[in-house]
């Protein structure tokens, strides 16, 4: 090596071993809270909560089981498909906070419905303090982009991420954010990433197509949905896919398939949720919620039109169903039916829009067929898409037979005539008025959500409102297109005195949170898909409710469409009372468009109108019993921990018992380092304004904090706005814990100089022999990264003679303990000519320990994975019969057309051969993993923190 430049001095490093001097003692009790506060941000493997206890939530048993679940597995991945208002984002964020403190969540991605974009960000922000970059559309990139060095990619620069599903399924924007491999991705509604059609005819969309992507673009996937199965087995399959490709084969016996449904996912219903009382009793944590329908009477005309537009639509819909454009014209005449069902003024627009494309006799453009398929599947759309995609179906469908036009302009010009014929209030805005009128008389305080599917309605009903004599001006309006800042100030109107009724549209409504101002929901119309009207229930029916939701609906009992949707909810409210959940078998009816299709061809003036009516009602009920004989076991299956002392947390997780008692150690720990003049106490419990001193104002830490806690139960109360709240993930704590590690670990002088002081001492009982204290930072590495630090102690007396147990030797470091007095001389007599002896023992002794450790979690693991190849073989053997089985019905020509549970659904290349290629290769990768999950590394020296010197009160 040649040398250019000697260096003027050379500096040594510091030796990190331990050396006597008694007159460098550090006080008693800043030494203690140095090894607390190290030890309350260490790496553990097997402790329960390393990071998750730190969120800004009040920590419910629950809420944790996909956190285990998730720790459990060599590879992150989980399908959490708990039930609607359960609170899978905090789950969700819980699961994120824990694999961050263990060091496996450095690049996070979350990937969600447009509308809940902002939603997510702040509630990651407020609950957990994590700051994510949000990336909604290509001009957001763009935003991002200016802020960076040219050059840069933002995908790969920026550690985490918050995009729209609809903009990163574009091949162009995928493959560029993808590029560089995530940590953990999260996506929420991710049945939108199962692939579509029926099991005859499945294909993929591009949400398909992205899940694939980010399968293989992340470590880590947890997908969030309260709809796991909609009643195509290809559908559900591809879901489990995505988590573990071994898993999704329902081969083999029921015990086996019921475990690889239980790996791959975790879902809850509100009824199993209970909170232990006093007295021994429990119960419900979510409030039993009261669902009423409110009949809307109509004569005359307004009854007339009713019967004709349902008569016009399924006689138009008979018309054509051997046509190639059925399926368009159809799908006209439901959007027709089911405004008619909303609001004369929804009916009388959507009339214009039909007559004017009939007139002209010209199709538009019509959606393109993703388009078509999202909006029949009832897939995230925002407003503003949803409109167009209809009025494009309603001006496109126009039949090619000029008799098939004429016909349809005849009835709806008659319609036209009836709706400009009708005098007096629109009846169903009427009856509304009326019982929000009634809802105000009960309580004059009350506020309620009034829900529309549609924005004709909506501002029918604003206008009603602000006509009303008793309800003008107590109405806020939320709708689609609104910033950010514009639907916060109408959720802050809303909580304002003399403001009682939200109106919102299901697009503007998605990702609202009210039930800790709200518990009252008004529909103006049934939605056709049942599950929407379960989401809006949701939006006050969900975690941190404390009164009975109300719902209330409106529906006309002469309508044939309107009379099934009110029998069906009567039914699905009493399933619930069964603890059957109603996403699931409302998916089922979803998937398998049945119900939709129904309503569409009921005719109020043909004579088997009655018995149409039944048939649809008897296939609910046969619907139903299909899901709770054969899919319902499946995806309400629970599989147990794999490790020992998990089991008995796992006895309470579903409860909502508060686990946690709120960490004062934390606080007194920093207090303890930055100084106590740093602390200055406000008029809120435990709350602080922090000065902080200048060593310690470091990347991402204020100078000063002007409300801030360490305590979980006060951070609840407030925003993150309001009071800043201090992790061992926060910065000002990771400040204070490089101090910490500096004066114990790294043993650097300050800024004066002057080395660090190691050595403590303290007097304890008379009757105890004098003894020290040493302390050691331990680690164990395996499976490619930090697995575990320990935070060991070893106490010899000065004959080497090791006392008590490692827990009992770490008890000693107490903060509240009174240190008393040891002169230097009794410190020398006592210890110096024997403390390097004793240090070296200690060593051994720790380093052995820490060996027994590493042993532990290598035979631990051994187990766990021993158990999961076992699995992994099974897997594999019935998903190759599955493949050969498949394969043969194909050569011989047998298929019916009726598959199994899971049968070929393109997830992997069709041909057999191909499949059983991608199969074994996913198996290997999988050994793969495992085998690296077994190895744990031989453990390095623990590394020597302090040693504390224990001198019996009776000592002279």
């Amino acid at each position: 090596m040649t040398v250019v430049v000697p260096p003027d001095s050379l500096t040594p490093l510091p030796n990190e071993s331990l050396a006597y001097g008694s007159t460098g003692l550090d006080a008693y009790t800043p030494w203690v809270q140095l090894h607390r506060l190290i030890g309350a941000t260490l790496t553990r493997e097997t402790t329960l909560l390393s990071g998750a206890r730190f969120g800004r939530v009040s920590l419910e048993a629950y809420q944790l089981a996909p956190v285990l679940r998730l720790l459990s597995q060599p590879r992150p991945r989980l399908l959490i498909a708990d039930d609607v208002g359960l609170g899978k984002t905090i789950e969700a964020g819980l699961a994120l906070l824990e694999l961050m403190a263990r060091g496996r969540a450095e690049r996070v991605l979350v990937v969600a419905p447009p509308g809940l974009l902002r939603q997510w960000r702040d509630e990651l922000f407020e609950k957990f303090g994590l700051q994510f970059t949000l990336i909604e559309n290509a001009s957001g990139l763009a935003q991002v982009q200016s802020d960076l060095p040219a050059g840069v990619n933002p995908w790969d620069a920026l550690p985490r991420v918050i995009t729209s599903i609809d903009y990163l399924k574009k091949d162009t924007v995928h493959s560029r954010a993808l590029r560089k491999r995530w940590d953990i991705v999260i996506v929420d509604e991710a049945h939108a990433l199962a692939e579509a059609g029926t099991p005859q005819n499945p294909y993929r969309t591009q949400r398909t197509r992205l899940g694939l992507a980010l399968q293989q673009s992340t470590r880590g996937l947890v997908l969030l949905t309260a709809t796991p199965h909609n009643g195509y087995p290809h559908a559900f399959r591809s879901l489990i896919v995505l988590v573990e490709p071994t898993l999704a084969t329902f081969e083999g016996s029921p015990e086996d398939i019921r475990r690889r449904v239980g790996s791959a996912m975790i879902r809850r219903l509100k009824p199993q949720i209970v909170r232990h009382r006093e007295d021994g009793m429990t119960e419900r944590v979510f409030p039993e919620r009261h669902v009423e329908g409110i009949p809307v009477s109509v004569a005359g005309k307004d009854q007339e039109i009713l019967r004709k537009v349902a008569a016009y639509c399924a006689r138009t819909a008979r018309s054509v169903s051997q046509a190639e454009d059925a399926e368009l014209i159809t799908f006209a005449m439901q959007i027709v039916k089911k405004r008619a069902l909303s609001s004369r003024r929804a009916l009388i627009n959507t009339i214009e829009h039909r007559l004017d494309a009939l007139r002209k006799a010209e199709e538009e453009a019509p959606p393109t067929r993703a388009e078509l398929r999202d909006y029949q599947a009832d897939l995230p759309l925002n407003e503003s898409a949803a409109e167009r995609t209809a009025r494009r179906i309603l001006r496109s469908a126009i039949p090619k037979e000029e008799r098939r036009r004429k016909a349809e302009l005849r009835s709806l010009n008659a319609l036209r005539k009836l709706l400009k014929g009708c005098k007096g209030p629109d009846p169903k805005i009427a009856a509304l008025l009326q019982t929000l009128q009634d809802i105000l008389h009960q309580d004059p305080e009350a506020r309620v959500i009034v829900f529309t599917e549609y924005l004709d309605t909506l501002e029918a009903v604003h206008e009603a409102l602000e006509e009303h004599t008793d309800l003008a001006g107590k109405a806020v309006i939320l709708r689609g297109g609104m910033s950010a800042r514009q639907r916060e100030r109408v959720q802050q109107r809303f909580e304002e005195p003399g403001i009682h009724f939200l109106l919102a549209t299901d697009a503007a409504s998605e990702g609202l949170n009210l039930q800790r101002r709200c518990h009252r929901v008004v529909h103006v119309e049934l939605p056709w898909n049942p599950n929407r009207l379960e989401q809006r229930n949701g939006r006050v029916d969900r975690y941190g409710q404390t009164r009975n939701p109300e719902i209330r609906y409106l529906f006309y009992p002469d309508s044939p469409e309107d009379d099934v949707l009110h029998r069906l909810v009567d039914k699905i409210e009493t399933m619930q009372q069964d603890q059957v959940s109603t996403p699931d078998i409302l998916g089922v009816l979803q998937g398998r468009g049945n119900i939709e299709q129904g309503l569409v061809a009921l005719d109020p003036e043909a004579e088997d109108v009655e018995t149409a009516k039944g048939t649809l009602l008897k296939l609910f009920e046969d619907r139903t019993q299909e899901f709770i004989r054969d899919v319902q076991p499946l995806i309400l299956v629970a599989a147990g921990m794999q490790k020992e002392q998990q089991q008995a947390l796992f006895g309470a997780l579903n409860s909502a018992d508060a686990l946690l008692e709120d960490d004062a150690a934390l606080e007194e720990a920093v207090r303890a380092i930055l100084g106590a003049a740093a602390f200055a106490p406000t008029e809120r419990p435990h709350v602080y304004r922090i000065t902080v001193p200048l060593a310690f104002r470091g990347p991402g830490v204020a100078p000063v904090y002007a409300q801030a806690t360490f305590r979980r139960e006060s951070a609840v109360q407030f925003g993150a706005e309001e009071v800043e709240y201090l992790t061992p993930l926060h910065p000002l704590v990771q400040a204070a814990l490089a101090e910490a590690k500096r004066r114990l670990l790294h043993v650097y002088p300050d800024a004066r100089g002057l080395p660090p002081r190691r050595l403590a001492a303290r007097r304890v009982p008379a009757g105890e022999p004098p003894s020290v204290v040493f302390t050691y930072l331990g680690a164990i590495v395996g499976g490619g990264g930090l697995l575990e630090e320990r935070l060991m102690a070893v106490r010899l007396t000065p004959t080497l003679e090791e006392i008590g147990e490692p827990e009992d030797a770490l008890r000693w470091l107490d903060p509240t303990a009174d240190p008393g007095e040891a002169p230097h001389a009794l410190l020398s007599r006592l210890f110096e000519e024997r403390f390097d002896a004793m240090a070296e023992r200690a060593q051994a002794i720790a380093a052995e320990q820490l060996q027994v450790r590493a042993r532990e979690l290598a035979d631990q693991r051994a187990r766990q994975a021993d158990l999961l190849e076992r699995d992994l073989e099974r897997d594999l053997a019935d998903r190759l019969a599955e493949i050969e089985e498949e394969a043969r019905r194909q050569r011989t020509d047998q298929d019916t057309g009726q598959i199994g549970l899971f049968g070929a659904n393109g997830t992997v290349p069709r041909g057999a051969p191909a499949r059983r290629a991608a199969i074994e290769a996913q198996a290997e990768e999988r050994r793969a993993e495992l085998q690296a999950f077994r190895r744990i590394e031989p453990p390095q020296a623990p590394r020597p923190l302090g040693a504390l010197f224990m001198v019996p009160e009776d000592a002279q």
